[in-house]
Parts: C-alpha cells; sequence; structure tokens
C-alpha cells in the first residue's frame, strides 16, 4: 500500500513537472512572438512606445491603433530584442477598434495563434510586452520583454473607441504598466493569444507625510485591465483579407537555447540603437547618449565583424563631440566597408569636425565617386568648400545635392546663403522661392523650411543695406 502512495506521489510530481515545463515553454514562445514598437514624432519631439505581435510565420504583426498612429517621422520594431525594422508597412489600422496591422519582410519569425472562443473566467494567462521600458533601459539592462500572470475576471460590455459603439472586452486581474498596450494576452496552458491588450485602470491615491497630513495625489495601477477579444481580432482579420495560421508552432521542450556571442552582441546593438534613437527625438539627451555608448561598446566587442555596429557607435560618440573616438569607429566600420557612401560622408564630416579639411575633402570625394546622387554629401562638401572661401565651388555642390534631392530644404538653404554671401541677394532670393514654390506641401521636420522664409523676410528688410553672411549649417 505504502509503495503504490510512493508511485501516485511520483507520478503526481511528474505530472506537475510537465505541466511547469510547458507553461515555461509558452512564455519563451509569447516572448520570441512579441516585439516592441517605437513611433517617433520628430515635430513634437515625442516618443509612442507600445507592443505587438506576429501572427503568422509571414511577418504580420498586430498592435493597437493609439501606439501608431501619431507617428509623423519614423516607425521601429525591435524583433526578438535583436533586430530593428524601419517603416514596416502598415497593412491596416481601425482607430475605432484600436487594431492596427503591420508587415516586415521577413519569413519564419515566430507567431502565436489566435483562439476562436472567448476565455472562460478563471482562466489563468499571461501578459507579454514591455512596460517601463525606458526605466528599465537606464537602470542599464539590455532591452528585454516582460512577462506577468494573471486571470480571466470575464467578459465585459464597453464602448469602441472613436464611434462609441458597444463593444466586448476581456477583463483581467494582473498589475500591467505603460509599454503593454497592443502585446498578447496569452492563455498559460494553450498558448493562445486569447486578446490584444488595450488599457488598464488607474486611481489616484492620497499621499500622506509621516504624520498622516495629506501632500498630494499619486496616480497607481488598480491591476484590473481590459482586452481585446482574438475572436474579435480575428474577424477584423478577415474583413482585411489578412491572413492567420490556425495551427500554432509547434513548441519545443527542454531548456532555453544556449546564447551565442553573436546574438548577444546584437542584442546589445538593438539595446543600443532604441537608446540612440530615444536620444535623438528628446532633444539629444546626453545621458541617454552616453548609455547607448555603453550598450555598442559591448555589442562591438562581440561583434568586430558587423559594420553596422561601429557606425552607430561613431554616430553615437559624434552626438557626445568625441569626435575622436568617433573617427576611430567610423574607421573600422570603413575598413569592413569601404564603399560605403553614407559612412565616407560621416567619416569625412568627423574630419572636419577635428580640424582636418583636407582627409575630410577626400572622404567627400570618395563617397561621391562611389554614388554622385548622394544630396548629403555634396551638402557636407559644399559646407567645406565655403569654410575654406571657396564659394563658387559651394554654390556647385550645394546645386548638385538639390539636382539629388530637390526636396533638401537644408541645400536651398545653404545655397541661398552662399548666394548672398557673394553678393547675389537677388539670385538667393530666386533659389528659395522656387524652392518653396515646388516644396510647398512638403514636410519640414527639422525647420529648414521656416528658416527659408526668415531668410527671405530678412533680405526684404535689407534690401538698402550692405550685403553680409551668416555661416552655413550641416546639420
Amino acid at each position: 500500500m505504502f509503495q503504490a502512495l510512493v508511485i501516485a506521489f511520483l507520478l503526481l510530481m511528474g505530472a506537475e513537472s510537465a505541466q511547469g515545463a510547458d507553461r515555461g515553454e509558452v512564455a519563451r514562445q509569447a516572448k520570441a512572438a512579441t516585439v516592441l514598437i517605437v513611433a517617433v514624432n520628430q515635430t513634437t519631439h515625442s516618443l509612442s512606445l507600445g507592443s505587438g505581435f506576429f501572427v503568422n510565420a509571414d511577418g504580420l504583426l498586430l498592435t493597437n491603433a493609439h501606439v501608431i498612429e501619431d507617428h509623423h517621422t519614423s516607425l521601429f520594431l525591435y524583433v526578438g530584442n535583436q533586430a530593428v525594422y524601419q517603416s514596416p508597412e502598415v497593412v491596416a489600422v481601425d482607430p475605432d477598434l484600436d487594431l492596427a496591422a503591420l508587415r516586415i519582410p521577413q519569413k519564419s519569425v515566430d507567431w502565436l495563434p489566435l483562439s476562436l472562443d472567448l476565455p472562460n473566467e478563471g482562466d489563468e494567462i499571461i501578459t507579454v510586452g514591455y512596460p517601463r521600458i525606458t526605466d528599465i533601459l537606464q537602470m542599464g539592462f539590455a532591452l528585454h520583454a516582460t512577462v506577468a500572470p494573471g486571470m480571466v475576471s470575464g467578459v465585459a460590455e464597453g464602448r469602441s473607441r472613436t464611434e462609441g459603439r458597444p463593444a466586448v472586452f476581456i477583463q483581467t486581474t494582473g498589475l500591467l504598466h505603460l509599454g503593454n498596450s497592443g502585446g498578447p494576452l496569452v492563455g498559460s496552458d494553450s498558448g493562445e493569444v486569447a486578446g490584444m491588450m488595450v488599457t488598464n485602470v488607474p486611481y489616484l491615491e492620497r499621499a500622506r507625510d509621516r504624520n498622516g497630513a495629506a501632500i498630494g495625489s499619486v496616480m497607481m495601477r488598480s491591476g484590473v485591465s481590459y482586452s481585446i477579444p482574438a475572436p474579435v481580432i480575428r474577424q477584423w482579420l478577415t474583413a482585411h483579407h489578412l491572413g492567420l495560421q490556425d495551427s500554432g508552432p509547434s513548441l519545443p521542450s527542454g531548456s532555453p537555447r544556449p546564447r551565442s556571442a553573436g546574438a548577444e552582441g546584437e542584442r546589445f546593438f538593438v539595446t543600443g540603437h532604441l537608446l540612440h534613437t530615444m536620444a535623438m527625438v528628446l532633444e539629444r539627451d546626453p545621458d541617454l547618449f552616453a548609455l547607448a555608448v555603453r550598450q555598442y561598446e559591448t555589442a562591438a566587442a562581440l561583434r568586430p565583424d558587423a559594420p553596422w555596429v561601429f557606425r552607430n557607435l561613431g554616430q553615437a560618440y559624434a552626438s557626445l563631440d568625441r569626435w575622436d573616438e568617433a573617427l576611430k569607429a567610423y574607421g573600422k566600420a570603413l575598413e569592413l566597408t569601404p564603399e560605403d557612401t553614407a559612412l565616407l560622408t560621416e567619416a569625412g564630416f568627423a574630419w572636419q569636425r577635428t580640424g582636418h579639411p583636407d582627409y575630410a575633402a577626400e572622404a567627400y570625394r570618395t563617397a561621391i565617386r562611389v554614388n554622385p546622387r548622394f544630396a548629403r554629401v555634396h551638402i557636407y562638401l559644399g559646407s567645406l568648400l565655403w569654410e575654406t572661401g571657396r564659394l563658387d565651388e559651394a554654390i556647385v555642390e550645394y546645386g548638385r545635392a538639390l539636382d539629388s534631392e530637390p526636396t533638401s530644404s537644408l541645400a536651398a538653404y545653404n545655397l541661398g546663403l552662399t548666394f548672398e554671401a557673394k553678393g547675389l541677394r537677388e539670385e538667393a532670393v530666386k533659389v528659395w522661392q522656387s524652392f518653396l514654390e515646388k516644396a510647398e506641401s512638403a514636410p519640414d521636420p527639422d525647420g529648414w523650411g521656416l528658416k527659408i522664409r526668415d531668410a527671405m523676410a530678412r533680405l526684404t528688410s535689407l534690401a538698402a543695406k550692405p550685403p553680409f553672411a551668416e555661416s552655413v549649417s550641416t546639420k
């Protein structure tokens, strides 16, 4: 009898252990299929960070519409914490249902199947996403997704986001934060997506001092959240003729895959890229640039064969005015890709900033030989010629930049200034008027179009005064 009890106990323990292993693999698969989404609005110098997840192996990704709809400059996807995709295809956006579908040109990505049915009350789920990621990165950790446990409380009636139509949501308990929006709600046992996280319930908590006196209010998270159900998402995808895969990927058993130095290098690079992007948008924050440099330096040590790592490292050094270090990083990258036009241009600018105009000119002219239609190198060379008093040659380079990129407001601005420096104010005004007529509706995220208008107004007010020039810009 005792022996039978022992055997039964061991079998029970084995079943529980196997279930735990299955749940661990569900969590790993869910994390592998979940991505960080960063939408950049350069006009307002703001970032929107959220999550998303793949629903088929062909790179179809779902997220909330509110995560991406305010981006006016760039959209980045950080996939598997090891790859960056800029400007993914926006396949469909529905602000009312708060759904958006994106696609990247990548085959055989990790993905998650959508459940056919609503979950039951009491079902255990996990939430996957990138909450509080800016705080996590600033603490020195590499980019990674976060898994949190929760439980389904039931189905709640609500309203759609913009039109206020009746809508069904899954209510769950479990602490979520900003950054979870658009991430999957995954069944702990099934591994299927039960819903997409869309909102949580905040509340104001009265803050008091040690004597109990009220000193203000603090925004807290209640632990109650709502998600768009998988059947609703399925109907939306079908309406937009977007394909699904109904049989989930096979979940490998056993421990997580071992990490290679190359994979770890990519993780550090991607983390640096995210910090670098944040720093560029948030008024060129030097602390974020310094954090990006640390991540890039680690990536460079692990991936000495990756020119993109050294190029980004050089750009981060340059943003901190560490030009000698930027030159070394660009040099490493050029050893691996000696005919990269953009890289040659950036190296030339670093030579220029370190007081070596001859080396800068050589780098620029090499870049032009590789790609004579690259507008930025003509702008940089034109500025170098301006600085050395060779205005006629500078005019030629700015003109070539405009021929290569007719919407370049920076090239037009500098070309007009160069004419003005030569005392040719009428020519300057003609250049600027012509550019504004052609690019009237073009976006102007860097403000050079506005500078052109201001310069034209200034010339008008100085029509009876001797001409003078101001310095040109390269950035």
